[in-house]
């Protein structure tokens, strides 16, 4: 962990006028995440972060919400469609998932999302049959 702290320290160090203004954020971090999850805020822009490609991002941020027992995506008409299996979709489940999606979408511009949440089932793929399954949760 104290690798991780002084590379990132020093990452952030270095010429931060490049990736915001002044008063803006450089990267945010999600603490309600059993792992460390931290998002650029202006990832467009990043060249020395490397980035996670679409399906390792939806399937690691959305794995943070421990209710979530599957996500699966697919492509439709320029747009991709994403189920999120929940467990119990209270609202406070759904409140976070929504927090996670917010992030996705300000991560991915370039990408048209389509969220949907819905309940769980022991088997992915009566979910959407022609989706593919990104994440489970290790029961």
């Amino acid at each position: 962990m104290l690798i991780e702290v002084g590379i990132l320290s020093v990452v952030l160090a270095r010429s931060p006028e490049r990736w915001c203004e002044e008063g803006q954020s450089v990267f945010h971090s999600d603490s309600n995440c059993p792992c460390l999850v931290i998002n650029p805020s202006n990832a467009a822009h990043l060249d020395l972060i490397p980035g996670a490609d679409i399906e390792s991002a939806l399937a690691k941020d959305l794995a943070c919400v421990p209710e979530i027992s599957h996500v699966l995506i697919e492509s439709a008409e320029q747009n991709l469609l994403v189920w999120i299996a929940v467990d119990n979709p209270t609202r406070e489940v759904r409140e976070r998932v929504f927090l996670k999606e917010l992030a996705l979408i300000e991560g991915f511009p370039e990408v048209d999302f389509d969220f949907n949440i819905v309940r769980s089932s022991p088997e992915p793929r009566q979910i959407a049959s022609n989706a593919k399954a990104i994440y489970s949760r290790k029961e």
